[in-house]
């Protein structure tokens, strides 16, 4: 018969781990102090952000939010990236939408700034941005394909949950 084990023996006991300036606190803020959250601007990568920012509030993490813009090519836009006479256009949009995003979200949480990557492999970039950064954690919204859909496209979030070298959270 195994004996209980005293509440009192337990290196974080419930109440203090509640606390906050606990040790406990003190250490998931610093395991988490750089959160990562990539975004496209679709309102699933709103709530992603979302979700980030009450996150960093808990426990005192600086967000950065990312924007990859696909490389430009001269040839053909349908090799993945943006014809040269359009990329200076799209990449001005990219900007102003992520500075958007980054005032409505300083409003809400100061320690966030933004990031712009540029390349043709989406992957890669959000990969070497949460190396760049050092993230800590990475926050991605999925854009919820089931059945079939997800079969034919796949999921860009379920093949990074295998890259990126941080814990991840997936939101919907």
């Amino acid at each position: 018969m195994k004996t209980p084990v005293n509440v009192k023996e337990r290196p974080f006991p419930a109440p203090l781990a509640r606390k906050r300036g606990s040790a406990f606190a003190s250490y998931r803020a610093a395991r988490f102090g750089e959160i990562l959250v990539p975004t496209d601007f679709s309102l699933r990568s709103d709530h992603a952000i979302n979700y980030a920012i009450e996150l960093a509030k808990q426990l005192g993490s600086h967000l950065t939010l990312l924007h990859v813009v696909p490389a430009p090519y001269a040839i053909d836009y349908t090799l993945g990236g943006i014809p040269n006479g359009e990329w200076e256009k799209v990449r001005h949009r990219a900007d102003q939408k992520l500075d958007a995003v980054l005032q409505r979200t300083k409003i809400r949480y100061e320690s966030v700034d933004s990031l712009v990557r540029i390349g043709s492999d989406l992957h890669e970039e959000i990969v070497g941005a949460a190396r760049e950064v050092y993230a800590d954690l990475v926050v991605l919204s999925t854009h919820g394909y089931k059945g079939w859909k997800h079969l034919l496209f796949g999921s860009d979030t379920d093949n990074l949950l295998y890259e990126i070298p941080c814990p991840v959270m997936v939101t919907q």
